[in-house]
């Protein structure tokens, strides 16, 4: 841009930030605005400090700055860091977490983009990009304020009375009263306001509920749907919308929901975007608020909208990813397990001024909604590397995790035989690994201690609820060695004080004398009784974590573990079975992560993209208490790596498009994947995404905005019908073994993804958990059971196959594909398969999803797909709209049956919205 005299303005950028410096070297910046460096500064502090630069800018446009991050490195074990809180633009502040601004990592080229965040741990630039609003030019700098506009607001409310009382909120404008309500409606209503806004200024709209109670056993809850400002919808979920609960001061704000089931105030963003254009005629004064019943939009057979709210900011509505709900807090986490297992050990948490700002930081956290965590982790060689000069061998905590383990040698778990797990002659403690399970020694019980025995879970759960609060943090990210117990497998792993323990709490005498002979009973006689209580244990040890946490914070704990295998693999193999677990905890205070992409992105393995939404089903389905996130592939180099390897057949962009398609499938389809609960009611798998392990590949932007703006709320076709009593009868067949595959449906699901793959229209996943409160609404057209038997056993008792019966027809293995859905997708092309599902959404629209299936054998031959859409529905006349390319189109259903024809790219997938227009 050509740049004269008369319309440069001087401006002030100031960056508010802190480093950590690495082999005596502090991080640098540069500060680039459209491209060209205006100035550079060295962050030479651990403290939050100010750094200014000065320079002209053209007046009246928009700019994009970028604060570039250009030494990152390693020294010494010590990793240089950079951490920008925010920057100012003549006094105008924009946090480095705004929406707005991105973290473009590693090479500035905008391939390895993220939301904006605090800490920079890798090089790159956090691009700020900077409306013209901020540059005006000088005359108009000294223009007289606006002056305030009238505006409509309407809050989306109902509410469930208590005592005869109904909910009650205040509406306030920037913490000012302005109105209220009393609502009484239990649908959602429209309550009508007008208020007083200044069109130049962004503005808070907040809904206060204020008279939460539980009268009778009556809980008294306020349900807000969105906030309408000047015709602009927010939900309640949307990003940016905060839940301060209880007094309005900032300490206890989680993301926005809709169940207030605390008094509490919800705040929305107002932009100044959302104020320009017509606004209201009604006088200024605020007016009492009219209720106002929208037109009926509820599905003829209704559902109820049952509460499975969490502690943290999860959704099953619109699901938020990771980044937004939470993250490991800078200064909390100082690496591995050990360093917060033996945190008296650590150094910086000593130091006074490295507390101080760790807390800073995870208050920050808490203020934008977002859970402060650490981590908890061990790898396979981590008690080898922490010792004899090892890469962790100078760091405090791990110096005395050596030191403990060594001085408790009769904690370590053994093998069948009776050796130290994975123990040899240069190192006799193996991984050093102690099972939670573990009974302890009066000696090294948590100090005051008056509980019985205490396990190793207790004394974990002491250190841990104690650095939560010294840290200001709420809970822990649990990996590997802390999500289950680790590669051994539950058969595998004994120790003479756990059977003892197993004997004394179930009664079985265990034969031997020796632990060897003590393991080969129990593996030979008594195998799922042992399973029970490692399971049993697991689930304790995470019930001990989360109280440590509240009780010694004060505050509701969050806790996050990844889910790497299949459920029965899960609790066969790793002991954790997240029913026993929401059974036995509270389960508002966990979120079970499904990590589908390790088979295909990190073991190279077929793992269809089918395979992705059968685990997530499978999982949010068997438990449907429990809160459950995805984690799935996303657009980073693990990805493109594996499409590399198993995509043989393209190469160059043919690859690169196959690659896009395949994630596209896998987000639309597992995204809204759909369970039943066990209240009778249906709702979305997942309430939390992340673009795989960390939250930081790519995934489209518009492919987000529609999971979240269709919420699926009733099913359409068949079920895929998941048996915690058929997984226990498979493994009373195949008891001792570890292999992951040989645990009800196999590693891949292989039983499931074939019917999938093959064109079975499901995309809803219902458990014997749920089975007993299914409703008319919430009963599929069909049952598909996947797999019924195991060499020659039958895993389906009478009585169940009688109850799904009793609700729908019965659909076994193979059966399935020959049956007549619903939904069915017909074309001609002898190497395609179009795959997908359907399902009401909370419009009442049938959404139908279609995939051209991604195969592992495809070559650049592949076409588009002409497709035939064949729908089971009343007679009438209904359009379709097609959400992708935004075009529409009509048919007619008679005697039952009618469709509609499209094109599916290759690797593509559509998303279909039909209405019903008129009854015949």
């Amino acid at each position: 841009m050509a740049l004269t005299g008369s319309n440069l303005i001087d401006v002030t950028f100031a960056i508010d930030a802190w480093g950590q410096a690495a082999g005596g070297v502090w991080p640098h910046l540069a500060l680039k605005l459209d491209g060209a460096t205006i100035g550079q500064a060295t962050v030479n502090s651990s403290s939050l400090g100010r750094y200014t630069i000065s320079t002209k800018v053209a007046a009246d446009s928009a700019h994009k700055l970028q604060i570039v991050y250009d030494n990152d490195g390693l020294s010494g074990g010590v990793d240089r860091n950079l951490f920008v809180q925010a920057v100012s633009v003549n006094g105008t502040s924009i946090a480095a977490t705004d929406p707005s601004v991105t973290y473009d990592r590693g090479a500035v080229d905008g391939k390895d983009v993220v939301k904006g965040q605090e800490a920079l741990y890798w090089g790159g630039a956090l691009n700020v990009p900077l409306p013209a609003s901020l540059f005006p030019a000088d005359d108009a700098i000294t223009a007289a304020p606006a002056a305030t506009k009238s505006y409509s607001v309407v809050v989306n409310a109902w509410g469930k009375s208590a005592g005869g009382v109904p909910p009650h909120f205040k509406l306030l404008v920037d913490g000012k009263a302005v109105g209220d309500a009393k609502v009484a409606a239990t649908s959602q209503t429209a309550y009508k306001f007008t208020v007083d806004l200044d069109p130049t200024q962004a503005h808070k709209v907040q809904v206060q509920y204020d008279n939460d109670a539980v009268v009778n056993g009556q809980d008294r809850s306020l349900y807000v749907g969105s906030v309408v400002v000047n015709g602009h919808s927010v939900a309640s979920t949307a990003a940016g919308v905060t839940y301060d609960r209880g007094a309005l001061d900032g300490k206890d704000v989680i993301s926005g929901q809709q169940g207030l089931w605390w008094n509490g105030t919800l705040s929305v963003p107002v932009t100044k975007d959302m104020l320009a254009g017509t606004t209201t005629t009604t006088p200024p004064t605020p007016t009492a608020p009219t209720p106002t019943t929208p037109a009926p939009t509820a599905p003829t057979a209704t559902l109820p909208k049952n509460d499975h709210s969490a502690s943290a900011g999860v959704s099953s509505d619109r699901p938020p990813l990771m980044s937004d709900v939470s993250t490991i807090s800078w200064g909390a986490d100082r690496g591995l397990a050990p360093q917060h297992l033996f945190w008296e050990s650590v150094p910086d948490y000593s130091n006074a001024a490295h507390l101080k700002e760790t807390r800073d930081v995870a208050a920050g956290h808490l203020s934008d909604g977002v859970m402060p965590l650490i981590g908890l982790q061990l790898w396979e060689d981590t008690f080898t590397e922490s010792q004899n000069g090892g890469e962790f061998a100078s760091l405090g905590g791990h110096k005395a995790w050596v030191s403990w383990v060594k001085a408790h040698q009769q904690y370590l778990g053994r093998d069948a035989d009776g050796y130290v797990l994975n123990a040899d002659s240069s190192n006799p403690y193996g991984w050093g690994y102690v099972s939670p399970l573990m009974p302890l020694d009066a000696k090294d019980a948590p100090a005051g201690w008056t509980g019985g025995t205490a396990h190793y879970a207790d004394w974990m759960a002491d250190k841990l609820g104690r650095l939560s609060a010294l840290t200001g943090t709420r809970g822990y990210e649990l990996a590997d060695f802390f999500d289950g117990s680790p590669h051994s497998g539950v058969m595998d792993f004994f120790n003479s004080r756990m059977i003892a323990e197993f004997s004394a709490k179930t009664g079985i005498k265990v034969a031997g004398s020796t632990l060897a002979q003590q393991a080969a009973d129990i593996v030979d006689n008594h195998p799922t009784q042992w399973l029970d209580y490692f399971v049993d244990g697991w689930a304790y040890s995470w019930k001990a974590l989360d109280d440590a946490i509240v009780k010694n914070t004060g505050k509701a704990a969050w806790l996050t573990t990844q889910v790497s295998f299949t459920p029965a693999a899960m609790r066969e193999f790793a002991g954790v079975d997240a029913r026993v677990i929401a059974d036995k905890m509270n389960e508002k205070d966990i979120l079970f992560n499904v990590q589908t992409l390790e088979r295909f992105e990190m073991q190279h393995k077929q793992a269809p993209a089918s395979y992705e939404q059968a685990m997530l089903g499978i999982h949010a389905a068997r438990a449907p208490d429990a809160h459950f996130g995805h984690m799935m592939s996303s657009s980073e180099d693990d990805y493109w790596g594996a499409v590399n390897s198993l995509y043989t057949g393209v190469t160059g962009t043919v690859r690169e498009e196959l690659g896009w398609g395949r994630l596209e499938q896998t987000w639309l389809q597992s995204g809204w994947t759909m369970i039943a609960d066990d209240q009778g009611g249906v709702r979305r798998a997942a309430e939390q995404w992340s673009r795989s392990y960390h939250d930081w590949g790519e995934v489209k932007q518009p492919w987000l905005d529609m999971l979240r703006d269709i919420v699926p709320t009733r099913p359409f076709g068949p079920a895929l019908y998941y048996s915690a009593n058929a997984e226990k009868a498979m493994n009373a067949l195949e008891p001792d073994g570890n292999a992951i595959g040989n645990a009800y449906l196999g590693e891949l699901l292989e039983p499931i993804t074939k019917l999938h793959d093959a064109g079975a229209t499901f995309g809803y996943y219902v458990s014997d958990a749920a089975l007993p409160s299914m409703t008319k609404a919430s009963t599929p057209s069909a049952w598909i059971i996947p797999q019924a038997t195991y060499d020659g056993h039958n895993l389906f008792s009478d009585a169940e196959i009688a109850a799904l019966k009793a609700k729908a027809p019965v659909l076994i293995g193979d059966e399935a594909l020959n049956y007549h859905y619903p939904l069915t997708f017909t074309d001609k092309d002898p190497d395609a398969q179009i795959t997908g599902y359907g399902f009401y959404d909370q419009k009442d629209r049938l959404i139908v999803v279609a995939s051209d299936r991604v195969d592992f054998n495809d070559t650049a031959a592949r076409k588009a797909v002409a497709t035939h859409v064949e729908l089971q529905l009343a007679n009438g006349h209904y359009t379709v709209q097609d959400l992708i390319h935004n075009t529409t189109q009509g048919f007619d259903v008679v005697n039952g049956v009618g469709g509609f024809d499209t094109t599916i790219a290759r690797w593509d997938t559509g998303v279909f919205a039909i209405t019903h227009d008129v009854a015949a």
